[in-house]
C-alpha cells in the first residue's frame, strides 16, 4: 500500500485548482487541462483526490467553507441577517475571488456539464436554504415553514443578484436593488 496523500500538499493543490476554477469554471473541466495549467502531472491530481469527481467535490466543499466562515464571522459581530447580507455583498464586491464560491456552487447546481454527482445537486442549494431558515427563525421567531419560504426567497434574490453582477457588472444598480429587497424582507 502506498503512502497516504499529504494533507498540506492536498490543500496547496486544491488552492491552485480553486484559482483555475475561478477563471474557467467547472464545465468542460479535464484533469489533463487542469494539471497543465497548474504545472503538475495528472498523477498528482489523481493521487491527491482520486478522481476528477472527488476534486470537484473537494472544490465545492472548500467553496462552501469559505462562504460559511465569512458568514459565521459576520454573524458573531452582528447577528442581524439583513445587515450581514449587506456585508456579504460588500465582501463579494471587495474581491471578485470571493464570488468564486458562489459561482461554483451555482454552476454545479445548474449545469449538467459538470462532474457533480446528481444526488449532490439538491444539497448544494438545500444547505443554504436550511442555514438561512435557521437564522431567520431564530431572529424573527416565525414558524419553520415560513422561515424556509423566506430563506428560499433570500437565496433566489442573492443568486439572481450574483448572475446579474457577473453578467452586467453594474454594482451600484444591483446593490440598490438588494438594499431595497432587504429593507422590506421582514
Amino acid at each position: 500500500m502506498g503512502r497516504p496523500p499529504d494533507p498540506d500538499r492536498r490543500r496547496v493543490v486544491l488552492d491552485r485548482a480553486m484559482a483555475y476554477l475561478a477563471e474557467h469554471g467547472l464545465a468542460n473541466l479535464t484533469l489533463r487541462r487542469l494539471a497543465s495549467e497548474m504545472n503538475v502531472s495528472t498523477n498528482t491530481l489523481s493521487y491527491q483526490f482520486g478522481s476528477k469527481e472527488a476534486l470537484v467535490a473537494a472544490a465545492l466543499d472548500r467553496a462552501r467553507d469559505v462562504t460559511l466562515t465569512f458568514l459565521d464571522s459576520a454573524r458573531r459581530v452582528d447577528p442581524d441577517l439583513k445587515r450581514c447580507m449587506g456585508k456579504v455583498w460588500a465582501w463579494w464586491l471587495s474581491d471578485r475571488r470571493h464570488l468564486v464560491s458562489t459561482r461554483l456552487n451555482m454552476e454545479a447546481m445548474m449545469s449538467a456539464e459538470t462532474d457533480v454527482e446528481p444526488e449532490r445537486r439538491p444539497d448544494l442549494l438545500g444547505f443554504w436554504i436550511e442555514y438561512f431558515a435557521d437564522w431567520i427563525a431564530e431572529e424573527t421567531g416565525i414558524a419553520r415553514i415560513d422561515a424556509v419560504s423566506k430563506s428560499t426567497l433570500l437565496n433566489a434574490v442573492l443568486s439572481g443578484a450574483v448572475v446579474d453582477l457577473l453578467s452586467t457588472g453594474d454594482e451600484d444598480r444591483i446593490e440598490r436593488a438588494l438594499k431595497d429587497f432587504l429593507d422590506g424582507f421582514y
